[in-house]
């Protein structure tokens, strides 16, 4: 499958019901030739008016923290388990299974070396063998996915605003890691 088959196949979605209150299927963002891909959980509604990942409250304090960091986010890939937006309701995981097929595509496709799993859902769908209560825990852990490819689980966009500033100095020196 080649991107421009994925895009179009997860713009004309119909499997769930979040195809009739959604705007628009965000694919993801980025570096299609990344080495890291963030995956993160939804998509929000700010997002979806928007089109693009990563311009609500939470993306916009992540972008300027990865700069702070000095990390370069255009040299990384963003994607989320699900394509559409929620609209503040939960994602299903019957609606997360049956976006599943496009996330592995997308893995497939870009090929990372490291999969930055954001918060506790998306790395307990990377992990589901571990059962994540509580991902302060294992934030910077590394675990084999897939062959060669490594899962980072981190802590969520929104946890990072009352992070404590050594939880935000561990955030750094794991992405500093990479």
């Amino acid at each position: 499958m080649l991107w421009n088959d994925l895009e179009m196949e997860i713009n004309i979605c119909s499997k769930c019901n979040l195809e009739r209150t959604r705007m628009n299927p965000i694919v993801g963002r980025g570096n299609k030739k990344a080495h890291i891909m963030f995956v993160m959980d939804d998509i929000s509604e700010v997002e979806d008016r928007k089109e693009e990942l990563l311009v609500d409250k939470d993306g916009e304090y992540f972008r300027k923290f990865m700069e702070f960091s000095k990390f370069d986010i255009d040299d990384s890939y963003f994607t989320t388990l699900s394509k559409c937006s929620a609209h503040g309701e939960l994602v299903s995981e019957e609606t997360r299974l049956l976006c599943s097929e496009y996330l592995m595509a997308q893995i497939a496709l870009v090929n990372p070396k490291y999969i930055i799993a954001v918060g506790e859902e998306v790395t307990n769908y990377f992990l589901p063998n571990e059962k994540i209560t509580d991902i302060r825990n294992i934030v910077g852990n590394k675990y084999s996915y897939m062959g060669d490819i490594t899962i980072i689980p981190i802590y969520d966009l929104s946890y990072l605003f009352k992070a404590d500033s050594k939880e935000k100095w561990k955030l750094v020196s794991i992405l500093k890691e990479l």
